[in-house]
């Protein structure tokens, strides 16, 4: 199998983690919509008035918005990304599948200044991300993630505990398109590569051609 193929399926099994845990999330909104649109049919049937079936209508719609919410999210982490990938869309986009929650849920800081392109492809970078933050999750922790570029583009990944080390068949694949990953008690970071303009591959590719060997 390739490499791309090994990333291919990487992202598919990592989608269907993702799509599996906030599922518990839609269900339960799903079920609020369900039961306080019975309460209104029931107390309509019986002639209510309208003021004692408000309150329900109007919570049966928020928990709607809920619903409509973590499906949007989902679709949108999910759908290919055009060009090349930003680790920051990335992770931004992940933690809005999250944004429903309280205390478990992933809180996004970006120093990364528009910055945050690499080499890697998408579906590699979408996989280390869930992959990386998901068990944290998992067990019920609110997730620190920030987002910097120096040499590299660099996600930190902080729990509230120490965080599990990064499973060895995403390590494969990952590496495999030059990302790092360093455990460090409650952080693990990702290091991706930073996305070369063509401006600058040309630029370097001719001073090496011009540039005078004797000197």
């Amino acid at each position: 199998m390739t490499d791309a193929a090994r990333a291919e399926a990487a992202w598919a099994s990592a989608l269907q983690a993702v799509a599996g845990y906030v599922a518990h999330d839609f269900r339960n909104a799903l079920n609020g919509v369900a039961v306080n649109l019975e309460v209104v049919r029931g107390r309509s049937a019986r002639g209510a008035e309208a003021a004692a079936i408000a309150p329900f209508a109007a919570t049966a719609a928020a928990q709607f918005e809920v619903a409509a919410a973590a499906a949007e999210a989902l679709l949108a982490f999910a759908r290919a990304e055009p060009g090349d990938a930003d680790v920051a869309a990335v992770i931004v986009r992940f933690s809005r599948l999250f944004s429903i929650r309280g205390d478990a849920g992933v809180e996004v800081t970006d120093q990364s200044s528009g910055r945050a392109r690499t080499s890697v492809p998408a579906a590699v970078v979408r996989t280390a991300v869930a992959r990386s933050v998901l068990p944290l999750l998992a067990l019920g922790h609110k997730v620190a993630c920030e987002v910097g570029v120096g040499d590299d583009i660099f996600l930190l990944v902080t729990g509230a505990a120490h965080v599990p080390p990064p499973d060895p068949e995403l390590v494969a694949v990952a590496s495999a398109h030059g990302v790092r990953f360093v455990s460090r008690g409650r952080t693990l970071e990702l290091r991706f590569p930073v996305l070369q303009s063509r401006a600058t591959v040309t630029t370097t590719h001719l001073n090496e051609e011009t540039e005078d060997p004797h000197r």
